[in-house]
């Protein structure tokens, strides 16, 4: 029988796991919007699942991005444009979709994105500088929601830069058949997002007798399958490398796919010349 933890609170998602301990009295919640659960596995202990504090709908995020966009780069400010328009074409998608506004859990931080950009190396072939574009974008975690859609679709465009005319294999087919390895690719991806994060409390848990972590929509994290001995500074090393090969493994799997696997060997270009492609493709 699997011993579970649940990461998001299964009554209500907005409320991610923040401690734990085998101490209640070691939990304050003094001015959190907090929500605390008591486990009973091999040992008993008690988890804070927090509030993220952001609530709304994408329409009512503050679209005044001008200061920041001001203080980056030529460079910078251009594919964080680029990357706005894609998010809100993804936001536009969906919404008709589920004829519904889309829930937010947090806001825009465009400030992310600059930093993202500064880790790509911008040297290699296609595939490995689109995997770390799309890597690090997602690994900033800018959006509030959809970072892996508006991730992949940015790497679409740098693979574009390099093959006029690429595109990925089609992701809507009736068939639905690219459900079964592309979603396979983002689940593993979510699954690292949090593991990175939370290697020394889910070894703790671990310790205390969980053998996995359930994330919302049903995601499940069994740590026996994920090194845990790392400091938070060494995770987050590791883990980043660990999530640029899948991302590279997913652009490598997409562009066979798609009949252009010449971009797994072609040489990528840089970070100028990809910035030229997308003034031009205006």
């Amino acid at each position: 029988m699997t011993a579970c933890v649940y990461y998001h609170h299964p009554e209500d998602s907005q409320y991610s796991l923040a401690y734990v301990t085998q101490e209640r009295d070691e939990i304050t919640t003094s001015g959190q919007d907090a929500i605390i659960e008591q486990y009973d596995l091999d040992e008993e202990f008690f988890v804070l699942y927090t509030n993220r504090g952001a609530s709304g709908t994408v329409e009512d995020l503050d679209d005044e991005f001008e200061d920041i966009l001001d203080e980056m780069s030529p460079q910078n400010r251009t594919i964080t444009v680029r990357l706005l328009q894609i998010f809100e074409e993804i936001i536009e998608e969906k919404e008709l979709e589920e004829d519904a506004k889309l829930e937010i859990y947090k806001q825009i931080e465009l400030e992310r994105i600059p930093d993202a950009l500064a880790r790509v190396e911008w040297t290699g072939t296609a595939v490995d500088v689109a995997g770390q574009l799309m890597s690090t974008l997602i690994l900033k975690h800018a959006l509030p929601n959809a970072n892996h859609r508006t991730s992949i679709s940015m790497a679409q465009w740098y693979l574009e830069s390099i093959e006029t005319g690429f595109s990925f294999p089609d992701f809507a087919t009736e068939e639905y058949d690219w459900k079964a390895w592309v979603n396979e690719y983002i689940t593993e991806s979510k699954r690292l997002l949090t593991v990175r994060r939370n290697t020394t409390a889910f070894s703790l848990l671990a310790d205390w007798g969980c053998d996995t972590i359930m994330r919302k929509n049903s995601i499940g994290i069994v740590l026996a399958e994920y090194d845990l001995d790392f400091t938070r500074s060494e995770a987050y090393a590791y883990y980043g490398e660990v999530h640029t090969e899948l991302c590279t493994d997913f652009l490598i799997e997409s562009v066979t796919r798609a009949g252009h696997d010449e971009l797994i060997t072609a040489d990528g270009i840089g970070k100028a010349e990809f910035v030229s492609f997308l003034d031009e493709a205006e």
